[in-house]
């Protein structure tokens, strides 16, 4: 294969070419269209030269497929102390992901500025790509450095000290990314914004300044909201630190923001429960916003306790793990006329989780009340008031929310409500994450950089997800992603023993070889670039 420069008028087009023989004659193949020099002149300084290196790699890892490979072991030979590194191809595909969004290359143009550390921006690469294939430590993701698809030769200790940086290039970096993004893949559909609210509680051990920029506590923690807008499509956009939790103030600031800054014409948010969701569900209404937010099952709610136990109007699905039902009602407060849409799924999963929390509490219950008892203490402990939120046994199971979307179906409903766990599930905070800490961070900044880190590893993902048409969920490509990786075999070659549909359907969507089974740490290198040309070029 060679690279192919024709002119059209005064540019130059490109595209991977082959020759072959066919009846004698010399002939040629296009294999790949790459584009005119010029539109990737602010990628790369020298566009032709980077395109030619492209399809020697691409030439390179077409003779290791070719040539048949004999490797030979001794009956009786050991396995290295401590192990092998292995290939991780998913955490190559995520890399390409990151690369496409100009992840390293904004690292890059920041590494002279006063104050950046030198490593933050591989320190960062490697964190995110960690992120998006599962929930680990820093001080996890940093042990694994040696299968990592590129040279991570710096100390835990730098990790730590590379978080100032990383938190200090928030703003910046989402710029950069959505830029890139549009470049890509064309403008975005703003024109309907999801806010989805979240919150976290964070530890605090050896963290400095640790009250600062977070608001509440949650069992004894600095507790800190999040807000995230995602575009019609379910794309990231941008992301913004709030209060835990936001009352209709807080909530209406972010939404005028975003429309001023997107020209959205509606934004609808998404919550879990809230103590201001009814203020906030009125004030949206109130200006032609909708929201899809949980209605917790309180047991004082007869009506809803009623309409939710009686079996009339449920739809079930086929392995009769889920069933789901909806009605239009009311709207509590609100103006004559103003209606929303209540929606209750059943999960038998949920079932199992709601009983094993309340489990919990009453455990934490006995367990307090015997240590009253042991303390002598003067007086009985106040009920807890959250425990009279806390739905009977009879709803274990049953999740309800309130939409002003009364026009979308039950399932589209839920849907969308399920942006909150999708959100949760990458942004958890590990204890390890914070203690024991190797350098002192102030914790401020410590929050900027994990929701940054978090933010661009969920982005990553879902612009996998939707090249793979959002056939599969979110932890099944990442799953996927954490099995697709090779044991070292000997020399630089690895072997591949995993396959299923989603890696398939990964591997389309990345545009690299599927299934193969040998590689080398050159077929990676080569794998990071091809996904990357691919991911840039599709449209």
């Amino acid at each position: 294969m060679h690279l192919k420069i024709s002119k059209r008028g005064e540019r130059r087009y490109l595209s991977v070419v082959q020759n072959y023989r066919e009846n004698g004659k010399t002939k040629t193949r296009t294999i790949e269209s790459i584009g005119y020099a010029d539109a990737f002149a602010d990628r790369y300084p020298d566009p032709i030269a980077h395109f030619r290196a492209y399809v020697e790699e691409l030439n390179e890892a077409q003779r290791a497929s070719r040539e048949p490979v004999t490797l030979s072991f001794a009956r009786d030979e050991q396995i290295e102390a401590g192990g092998e590194p292995t290939a991780r191809e998913g955490a190559g595909i995520v890399l390409a992901y990151l690369d496409a969004l100009g992840v390293g290359a904004f690292f890059r143009a920041c590494a002279h500025d006063a104050g950046q550390a030198p490593q933050a921006g591989r320190v960062f690469e490697m964190l995110a790509a960690e992120r998006a294939q599962h929930v680990t430590s820093k001080l996890e993701a940093w042990q694994a450095r040696a299968s990592f698809p590129r040279a991570c030769d710096f100390g835990f200790k730098e990790v730590y000290e590379a978080l100032p940086a990383i938190a200090r290039a928030s703003a910046g970096l989402v710029t950069h990314m959505n830029r890139a993004y549009e470049r890509i893949r064309g403008k975005r559909d703003a024109s309907v914004v999801y806010l989805v609210l979240q919150s976290f509680s964070f530890a605090t051990a050896n963290d400095v300044d640790s009250a600062r920029h977070l608001h509440g506590t949650g069992a004894g923690r600095p507790v800190v909201g999040l807000g995230m807008a995602l575009d019609r499509d379910g794309v990231p956009i941008t992301y913004w630190i709030m209060p835990a939790a936001p009352d209709a103030a807080d909530v209406r600031r972010t939404v005028d923001r975003l429309k001023r800054d997107l020209d959205a014409r509606r934004v609808i948010v998404v919550a879990g429960r809230t103590p201001h969701a009814a203020q906030i569900a009125h004030d949206l209404a109130r200006t032609g916003d909708g929201f899809v937010i949980n209605r917790p099952l309180r047991p004082d709610d007869e009506d809803r306790r009623a309409w939710i136990a009686d079996p009339a109007g449920y739809r079930e699905s086929r392995s009769g793990n889920y069933r789901i039902k909806s009605r239009i009602v009311e709207a509590q407060g609100a103006p004559k006329g103003d209606v929303v849409k209540d929606v209750v799924l059943w999960g038998r999963d949920y079932t199992a989780r709601a009983r094993q929390a309340r489990t919990e509490r009453a455990q934490q219950s006995s367990e307090w009340a015997a240590l009253a008892q042991e303390t002598q203490a003067a007086a009985p402990a106040e009920p807890d008031p959250a425990a009279h939120a806390t739905p009977p046994a009879d709803l274990d199971g049953y999740v309800c929310v309130a939409s002003s979307e009364v026009d979308l179906s039950e399932a589209a409903l839920f849907h969308i409500y399920r942006e909150i766990w999708r959100l949760a599930e990458p942004f958890q905070i590990m204890e390890a994450d914070v203690s024991p800490s190797p350098f002192p961070v102030p914790h401020a900044d410590h929050v900027r950089a994990h929701f940054l880190i978090c933010y661009t590893s969920f982005f990553a993902l879902r612009l996998l997800r939707a090249d793979m048409g959002w056939r599969y969920n979110a932890a099944q490509v990442a799953q996927a992603l954490l099995e697709m990786r090779g044991a070292h075999l000997r020399d630089n070659w690895y072997l591949f023993s995993y396959r299923s549909p989603v890696s398939d359907a990964i591997e389309e969507a990345a545009g690299v070889p599927v299934a193969r089974k040998l590689r080398t740490t050159g077929d990676m290198r080569a794998l990071i670039s091809t996904a990357r040309a691919h991911i840039e070029r599709r449209a």
